[in-house]
């Protein structure tokens, strides 16, 4: 026995450095022990109590691989010879693992970061256990998920780069640190940072014109004409309109209608790419300006579109420190490129759009109060199109004509009843979503002419009769539409039936409060066309004060010269 302890002894400095930890012979009969560290140097007094499982060990006639307990990626490893009890761990080498992982975990946000997308750490088998962001954040995406390429990187040994399957473009790099883990990164943002400037501004012939816009309604053409009387001069337009109003439809209209119409149309969305992204495409930089920078520099935005007008859709996105660059070049009418420092002279109109409420947004101090005086020189409110129902029908058609021709399918037409529902529901999206609407109908439609049972389950459900008291039925939190459909008259107009038929007709008292805007609007426009425009009476009809009235139908873009006060 006392051989084997001893040609053990002799061999622990060997199996020490293979573990990468310390190697301790125990001789069961005289208690006589040995330990070796990694580096073959023997550690005398070395606790036994470190080896975790050592009382199971000393029990068991085989041998017996314990984990740690107390720290991760431990492992104990005892085997029973013939009186002697060999105990071996990887401690030392597990610590240096876990410092290494640390480490990079600490290093990790810088990577994403320069990178421009995500960087993970992933073990052997290639399972992600730690992730980061393009933000440079802590991130739980796919957190546990396999990566083939990290896998191929663990059993190759080398670092592996392949297509990253995040997005189409995008590079991803696997590389193993140690046998037990390894590190990635890939550049998805930066792909998707520069598809989206490439989307976010367009040049070209604008194709656009006032003809392009459909609707009979008063709410329409008065925007129309305002529009028309602004594209002649040279003054700075804001459109104010809520999503799939068609805002660059009214300034390319704008552009075409205007002196400036053989000149460049450039729109650029300010709130589709990153701040520091949107400075560059705006003002143009010069050779050697940043990392990145082409050579031979490059125009801004307003530089491309002297001559014609710049287009700059959701302004409210726009960052505060932008705004005050871009409120120097729309006073001083020039520009001075990243980098640069001779100005340069630019002859553009300027075209802003927003979705939101600027003026709140000046209150709050999330835009500048100068930006928006230079900018609302001339506002206009495209109307939603819960506030021109009588468009619909129109709209409708166009857009059957429109996907007929595209897709040419048999679809022709659409019944009174799909249209009724259509024009019962709020259209929170406008025109877009109508027109996005029509396209699945036209897909999925089985008939020639569209009916209720073809159009999608929510507008269906939120399209109903209008009850008999308005306010009743929307206090209650029903939809109510604006009104039930039936088909135009000879002048394209709404016809006015009886309550019994397919319109309605204004009740002779309806309490106002609690409808929702649409019928809101609906109902004091019926009810001054029954009494011919006359306020007091309209009033006295819908039973609120002539003040409440005239305030309702200014918040509502109902006041003109055509209503009498008595």
């Amino acid at each position: 026995m006392d051989g084997l302890f001893e040609t053990l002894c002799t061999a622990l400095g060997m199996i020490a450095r293979l573990a990468g930890g310390y190697a301790t012979v125990i001789d069961l009969c005289s208690g006589n022990t040995k330990t070796v560290d990694a580096s073959g140097q023997e550690v005398p007094h070395y606790p036994l109590e470190n080896y975790e499982g050592l009382e199971e060990a000393r029990q068991s006639s085989g041998p017996l691989l314990f984990p740690s307990r107390r720290e991760e990626g431990v492992l104990h490893f005892f085997l029973p010879l013939e009186g002697c009890l060999l105990a071996v761990n990887n401690l030392l080498r597990a610590r240096r693992e876990a410092g290494l992982k640390a480490t990079f975990r600490e290093a990790l946000p810088l990577i994403a970061r320069v990178a421009g997308g995500e960087a993970v750490l992933f073990d052997r088998q290639g399972m992600r256990f730690f992730s980061v962001g393009s933000d440079g954040k802590e991130s739980v995406r796919g957190m546990g998920e396999f990566t083939y390429l990290g896998r191929q990187a663990m059993e190759l040994g080398r670092p592996v780069i392949g297509p990253s399957l995040l997005e189409e473009g995008a590079m991803a790099v696997r590389i193993p640190v140690t046998a037990e883990f390894g590190m990635g990164f890939n550049n998805v943002l930066a792909v998707k940072q520069k598809k989206m400037l490439a989307a976010s501004h367009r040049q070209g012939y604008p194709r656009y014109t006032f003809a392009h816009i459909i609707g009979t309604s008063r709410a329409i053409q008065q925007c129309i004409r305002q529009a028309r009387q602004v594209a002649v001069t040279n003054s700075t337009v804001l459109l104010y309109g809520e999503t799939g109003t068609g805002k660059e439809l009214f300034a390319q209209s704008i552009h075409n209608a205007s002196q400036r119409s053989g000149g460049p149309f450039v729109a650029i969305n300010c709130g589709a790419i990153p701040a520091s992204l949107v400075e560059s495409q705006l003002f143009g930089y010069e050779a050697g300006a940043f990392t990145g920078a082409r050579r031979e520099g490059q125009q801004g935005l307003f530089e491309q579109a002297s001559g014609g007008t710049l287009f700059l859709d959701e302004i409210s996105e726009m960052e505060l420190e932008l705004q005050s660059r871009l409120l120097r070049v729309l006073q001083e009418r020039e520009v001075v490129r990243i980098g640069g420092k001779k100005p340069v002279p630019v002859d553009v109109r300027v075209i802003a759009s927003t979705n939101k409420d600027l003026w709140q947004m000046v209150v709050s101090g999330k835009f500048r109060q100068d930006l928006f005086y230079r900018l609302n020189v001339v506002d206009l409110r495209i109307p939603p199109l819960r506030e021109r129902v009588e468009d619909i029908p129109l709209l409708v058609r166009h857009f059957i004509k429109q996907f007929r021709d595209t897709f040419g399918t048999f679809v022709r037409d659409i019944s009174d009843e799909a249209l009724a529902c259509l024009m019962g529901y709020g259209w929170p999206g406008n025109v877009r979503e109508l027109q996005n609407c029509i396209e699945r109908t036209m897909n999925l439609a089985t008939h020639e002419v569209i009916q209720p049972a073809d159009l999608p389950a929510f507008i269906r459900n939120c399209s109903c009769r209008l009850p008999e008291n308005t306010a009743t039925a929307a206090q209650s939190g029903q939809i109510v539409p604006v009104y039930s459909f039936a088909k135009l008259n000879s002048q394209g107009h709404l016809p006015k039936t009886d309550h019994d038929g397919s319109f309605f007709k204004t009740p002779s008292f309806c309490v106002l409060k609690g409808t929702t805007q649409a019928v809101e609007r609906s109902t004091i426009l019926r009810a001054l066309e029954e009494t011919g425009y006359n306020r007091r009476r309209t009033a006295e009809k819908l039973g609120i004060s002539t003040t409440t009235l005239w305030r309702k139908m200014k918040r509502l873009g109902l006041l003109s010269g055509s209503t009498t006060g008595s």
